[in-house]
């Protein structure tokens, strides 16, 4: 197994002062009884607060591999360790499916019993994201007041919080960006075996009152070699039955096929203010040579019987020569499995030829990164593409309808107004996209936009995560309701903002329902004549399973099922759609956007279905509202 390679020589930490880092590293040896075991813990990836355990049951909630982790291990692997992954994610969510007595709340428990059996000497927690703030906090603590371990905690949110968790005396360790070069210098001190890495800076502790971080040159991470021995910590084959990658892994042709995650390249061409990629992995793209993808992609396939890949890439198109040659050898070999994309392409840099590799490799779908549909709030955010480009793309797509494709959407950037929102509603019609699914802007830490948001950020720490919003607003309760204040204009009544408001908070989120509702359901291309309404069913029946109780999901893929000639099942969804209507909250966007006339008055055939559609989309085109429903511009 390839170790990571600083590129530095082994000498060249001379003249880094590091003498309270090796001090307080030999105080950890002599506290704690230093052995092999090593633990890499993975937390859940879901915001616990709103956790609904019917959805789990479904399989809605996500269950990503720890391919984090993998790689740390991977980096680890010329050292005499016992090393053991947990991913608690994935034990939790296989706790509540198969367990009716399970308390959710009790999560931890699974973390407890584990070390009855496993006392490690070092325990290693990743936190990606702010919606793994709060379990994040609460394995620290728990592992603070156990005291039987040296911690160290790393990932996106644990990088830009270094100094709470330090401040807090919640771990002995935070470890900076990318790990794995880290991690080894850092284990050259807590144990026996030096391996003569190299000093680098990023490694944050607390010694004698004072915070302090290690000396040394920026350390670079190549990324190269495979996971394959990794997992054998990890049980990647039974992943899928316990949650889901994104609706890409949910969808009808693979809903119960083994998936797996895989990655060619690190980092992004792109410098997005609204993101962080470039600022945690560094600028540039390191590139894994793509027959040790095809390797470890090989295993998986023949040893762990995974049928779909997700690219975990934040640029997979980065180097199309080596991305071409990885197309070419799946179809070639003929493994007949799918993969998808869901954290998007450049739309830049799909070619003709780029296309077919796509669609004939098993692509089942991905995601471009759009983000606005307004010229100036695109250059603003320094979105790689312009609005022309974009309307070539989904030109050229015309030819590729197999491919599910999607335009990821963003709602809510700092300072946006309502008529900038307006343009993006209107080109993600315009695109013609089979979704273009709308999500709410993030603070991200590490993303130049979000630069003085220094008290956000302190909140959300010291509230322990619980003040932390999702990116899809109707995730923030359980019973799936958007939960909005009495004085934003709902519904319908959206369109009649007036066009220089900066919305609030609450009234984003009313922005963000109707324009998916109307965008993307009322307006979807393929519930009209000549569209491929398998596309839709597809992609809306999985992704109900997230929200089961939604019932303008269940109404729309009624519809579909009429459409598709499937009249069991367009009986079984429009039952649905009768029964979970008719709380207040529902009926009254039933009766918002003209849903209640469509379901009491239920087309009977294809015809009656396109008939109900049009009349939905006459209704609730914006021009048709009122004379203010004109709010396109700058």
């Amino acid at each position: 197994m390839a170790q990571p390679i600083l590129g530095l020589e082994q000498s060249a930490g001379a003249g880094f002062d590091n003498n309270a880092f090796e001090q307080y590293c030999a105080s950890l040896k002599a506290k704690y009884n230093p052995s092999k075991k090593v633990l890499l813990i993975q937390i859940p990836q879901s915001i616990l607060a709103s956790f609904n355990p019917e959805v789990a049951k479904k399989r809605g909630y996500y269950a990503f591999p720890p391919s984090g982790l993998q790689y740390l291990k991977q980096s680890l692997a010329g050292r005499d360790l016992d090393l053991r992954i947990l991913d608690l994610n994935l034990l939790l969510l296989k706790r509540v499916m198969e367990d009716e007595t399970f308390d959710h709340s009790q999560w931890l428990t699974i973390l407890e019993d584990y070390l009855e059996s496993f006392d490690p000497y070092i325990i290693g927690i990743s936190c990606m994201f702010d919606a793994g703030i709060n379990p994040l906090i609460q394995v620290l603590d728990f592992l603070n007041k156990r005291n039987r371990s040296v911690v160290v905690t790393g990932g996106v949110v644990s990088t830009y919080e270094w100094q709470n968790l330090i401040g807090r005396s919640l771990c002995h360790f935070v470890i900076k960006g990318e790990g794995e070069n880290k991690l080894n210098r850092l284990f050259d001190q807590l144990t026996d075996e030096n391996q003569a890495y190299p000093p680098v800076p990023g490694i944050y502790f607390r010694h004698e009152q004072d915070v302090q971080q290690s000396q040394g040159n920026p350390d670079i991470v190549p990324v190269r070699g495979d996971l394959i021995e990794t997992y054998s910590q990890v049980d990647i084959e039974n992943y899928y039955r316990y949650g889901s990658l994104n609706p890409f892994s949910r969808m009808a042709a693979i809903y119960d096929s083994p998936f797996a995650a895989i990655q060619m390249n690190r980092g992004c061409r792109a410098a997005c203010t609204f993101c962080a990629v470039r600022d945690f992995n560094g600028i540039g793209v390191r590139v894994r040579a793509p027959d040790e993808v095809l390797k470890e992609m090989e295993f998986l396939i023949h040893q762990r019987g995974i049928r779909h890949f997700e690219w975990l890439d934040d640029d997979l198109l980065f180097s199309k020569k080596d991305l071409h040659y990885l197309l070419e050898t799946i179809i070639e070999r003929k493994w007949g499995i799918t993969w998808s994309a869901n954290n998007g392409l450049i739309a830049a840099s799909v070619d003709e030829y780029t296309m077919q590799l796509i669609r004939d490799s098993g692509c089942i779908g991905f995601k471009i990164g759009i983000e606005t549909g307004n010229a100036e709030m695109l250059r603003k955010v320094r979105k790689p593409g312009t609005l022309p480009r974009f309307k070539a793309f989904s030109k050229m797509l015309e030819d590729y309808p197999e491919v599910f494709v999607g335009g990821n959407l963003i709602l809510g950037f700092p300072e946006e107004t309502f008529s900038q929102m307006m343009d993006t509603y209107r080109f993600g019609l315009e695109m013609n996209l089979d979704w273009c699914p709308m999500t709410i802007c993030q603070i991200i830490r590490g993303a130049s936009a979000f630069s003085d948001f220094e008290d956000y950020f302190d909140t959300q720490m010291d509230s322990d995560g619980e003040l932390i919003k999702n990116y899809l607003p109707v995730r923030d309760s359980a019973d799936g309701h958007l939960l909005t204040s009495e004085s934003v204009a709902k519904g319908l009544d959206v369109f009649n903002l007036d066009p220089r408001l900066v919305p609030s908070e609450d009234q984003i989120k009313e922005i963000w329902f109707t324009f998916n509702l109307v965008g993307n359901f009322i307006n979807n291309k393929n519930l009209k004549p000549g569209g491929r309404v398998e596309k839709f069913i597809s992609w809306v029946d999985m992704a109900q399973s997230a929200y089961p109780t939604n019932p303008y999901m269940s109404l729309f893929l009624s519809l579909a099922y009429i459409i598709d000639g499937n009249q069991a099942q367009a009986d079984d969804h429009h039952r649905k759609a009768v029964t979970h209507h008719q709380s207040d909250y529902w009926m009254d966007r039933f009766v918002s956007f003209g849903l209640l006339d469509v379901l009491e008055n239920f087309p009977t055939d294809k015809s009656g279905v396109f008939h109900a559609m049009e009349m939905l989309r006459e209704r609730t085109a914006p021009e048709s509202l009122s004379p203010k429903g004109a709010v396109s511009g700058p």
